[in-house]
């Protein structure tokens, strides 16, 4: 039941980066430039240097994606273009290859949205307001993404995610002790994540654990605990920050979170079949090390 004293924006469930989203973060391209960054534009920047073409386009999305993807990005493209081709009275914007452009942003898959929002942000050298702007497009539809001032895409999860995992998370990666393995793997995983490729995605799963066991072996040797640097993996780490009354045993879970599905899904090879990991998987599993990382921060002398 909707509560009257709030707005129909503040209580509507989490839209991510669907189309109205991104309609709205193309309207601030191209309000920022005078309409210069239209759909053709952003599309075109976009492509630069990495298709050529939209068939070339279509066929990577059907290698990497499957085919299904190809065949309703392809529909959505054919349909946007007929029907502003054959409109009665045509409007601005509806010019057929504006349109296409428009359908092709609006139906990629997201990560490749996202690389074209950023690319296009790149180019421009626009202000820190631009930037402002789209990140709050993204909090507003409850996107799991921050765009930062650098004009990128951050992972930071829903808003208890990012309040309670990941902004601690980034705070422990910046104190000195953590600014090595630490920091790199954990924002490792953040860009794999945001990239979203099906190969990224377990790699950010990966990264994900490796930070975590980087940050037990900080713990120890800032403790003056002995470990097999080489040998210790996440278990053998944990154990001896039990056995030694750093962590106490009811936070195993909590601390190993991230282990089994790395190790499953990213840190072993998969046999005969390969290994899929899906985008929730994902950031479950880099949401779980941050709030690991989170903790073992604060056990730092």
């Amino acid at each position: 039941m909707a509560d009257p004293h709030f707005d129909t924006a503040t209580q509507r469930p989490a839209t991510g980066l669907d189309e109205g989203a991104r309609l709205l973060i193309l309207r601030v391209l191209e309000e920022t430039t005078g309409g210069d960054a239209d759909p053709t534009v952003v599309v075109a920047i976009f492509m630069r240097d990495r298709f050529g073409g939209i068939d070339d386009y279509l066929g990577a999305v059907a290698a990497v994606w499957g085919p299904a993807e190809r065949f309703l990005l392809e529909r959505a493209l054919s349909e946007a273009g007929a029907e502003a081709q054959f409109e009665l009275r045509p409007r601005r914007g509806r010019d057929p290859r504006i349109a296409t452009a428009r359908a092709m942003l609006i139906h990629m898959p997201e990560p490749d949205f996202r690389v074209a929002v950023e690319a296009t942000f790149d180019g421009a050298n626009w202000d820190m307001a631009v930037a402002d702007r789209i990140n709050s497009i993204c909090r507003n539809r409850g996107a799991p993404w921050a765009f930062s001032s650098e004009g990128k895409f951050e992972y930071v999860g829903d808003e208890t995610i990012e309040r309670d995992l990941i902004r601690p998370a980034i705070a422990a990666i910046n104190r000195p002790q953590f600014a090595g393995g630490v920091r790199s793997e954990f924002e490792s995983a953040r860009r794999e994540l945001a990239e979203g490729r099906p190969e990224s995605l377990k790699q950010a799963v990966h990264e994900a654990g490796c930070a975590v066991e980087s940050a037990m072996k900080v713990l120890l040797e800032q403790k003056g605990l002995s470990f097999d640097a080489q040998r210790d993996t996440a278990n053998p780490l944990f154990e001896r920050l039990e056995a030694s009354g750093v962590v106490p045993r009811h936070m195993q879970n909590l601390v190993l979170a991230a282990m089994t599905p790395r190790n499953r899904l990213g840190g072993h090879g998969a046999g005969a079949n390969a290994h899929a990991v899906d985008l929730t998987e994902a950031e479950a599993v880099v949401a779980a090390s941050a709030g690991a990382i989170a903790y073992l921060a604060n056990l730092l002398p």
